[in-house]
């Protein structure tokens, strides 16, 4: 299973991220947006925020040596 990143960025930063990115949904919710995007094949949740910041959350795969190996042999 992959594990979550998130860091907060300022609107500029979400904006320049909003640029380079595919909009899949958006959705208000009270005074915050959160947006699904797609950022070079990889899905990426930001959520804009009222203060004036944004949360960027997205997917870590783990590294090859921490995957759990099956023996392809075995039935």
């Amino acid at each position: 299973m992959n594990k979550l990143a998130w860091h907060a960025v300022p609107h500029t930063e979400l904006s320049l991220l909003l640029k380079q990115a595919t909009l899949d949904d958006s959705r208000a919710v009270g005074s915050s947006t959160v947006y699904h995007l797609t950022v070079d094949g990889r899905d990426v949740l930001a959520i804009s925020l009222a203060d004036g910041q944004a949360v960027v959350v997205e997917a870590v795969p783990l590294p090859i040596n921490k995957r759990r190996r099956v023996d392809p042999t075995a039935a």
